[in-house]
């Protein structure tokens, strides 16, 4: 009797011969600034049966070298913040589908969902690639954002590799070239870096998507996830188009809690308003000055 590994490894080569283009019709991508509830959101929809969940499969993006920010070939391979369509070519896509497809084949899935944030900055690539691609677009408070980001920061290499900052540089030049690198000098931290980040990946976020269909992006707030998770769960079906899901609803219910405590909305520091103070205030996560509680 064959073992569970060489049945994967001769699955992955019938798959290969005989690849099923159909499999990957309105695939879903998951985005949002890293340490906004991306993961957890991606393992509720992991327990829906019909769908086959690739968490940050960075191997499969790597088919494009541009796509590697991370790595210590980052820079060599030229890596990119931002990606567009002009970045694609013909043979690249079909490596990255290809790769996809055989994924969600081996899962016995019949719609691909993937989570990597950083695509966050490149949806016109992701809808040249796909283009009835459909994106969930998660928010969470950027204050809570940026203390996780600092807070992964003493132990991950959050902006770059062996001090290199690679991943930092790039988010630098991105503000520039939007006409906000006056900002960059007044991230002295972790945590003013990570609220930058929040920024810039928010705001490219909202530009990508208001540029294709409605009925293609649904927005959640990380709130209602945690507060509503059951609805959230009905939200995600009917977008997504899949019949509703005990094992979600399982999962939403027994697993999906808050982990830190929420920001406070009275008070943002004279360090964070002049980095993402408009958007914070925008995005209902801080007061104006003028609503401020007496």
């Amino acid at each position: 009797m064959l073992n569970n590994s060489w049945k994967t490894q001769i699955k992955a080569k019938v798959y290969r011969l005989f690849p099923n283009k159909k499999i990957l019709t309105d695939p879903v991508f998951i985005i949002g600034c890293g340490r906004s509830g991306t993961t957890i959101l991606g393992t509720l929809l992991s327990q829906h049966p019909q769908l086959a969940y690739l968490n940050e499969p960075r191997y499969i993006w790597y088919c494009e070298p541009k796509t590697d920010i991370w790595t210590e070939e980052a820079q060599r391979r030229s890596g990119k913040l931002q990606l567009t369509a002009k970045d694609l070519n013909k043979k690249t896509a079909a490596k990255i589908k290809q790769k996809f497809a055989l994924q969600v084949r081996l899962q016995n899935g019949r719609r691909l969902v993937e989570k990597l944030p950083i695509n966050s900055f490149r949806i016109d690539f992701i809808n040249s690639l796909f283009p009835d691609a459909r994106f969930v677009h998660l928010i969470r408070n950027g204050i809570e954002v940026a203390k996780s980001i600092a807070k992964l920061s003493e132990t991950q290499a959050w902006f770059g590799v062996n001090n290199n900052n690679y991943k930092w540089q790039l988010l630098s030049e991105y503000a520039s070239a939007r006409g906000q690198g006056e900002l960059v000098p007044l991230c002295t931290d972790n945590f003013l870096q990570g609220m930058l980040e929040w920024r810039l990946s928010v705001e490219s976020a909202i530009e990508g998507l208001s540029n294709i269909e409605s009925d293609r992006w649904l927005e959640i707030r990380y709130e209602d996830l945690l507060e509503k998770p059951i609805a959230v769960c009905t939200r995600l079906e009917q977008f997504i188009g899949v019949e509703p899901s005990q094992e979600m609803r399982q999962f939403a219910a027994t697993q999906i809690t808050r982990k830190s405590p929420p920001a406070s909305r009275h008070t943002l520091s004279p360090t964070v308003q002049p980095i993402a103070g408009e958007l914070l205030m925008r995005l209902n996560y801080t007061y104006a000055s003028e609503e401020l509680p007496k």
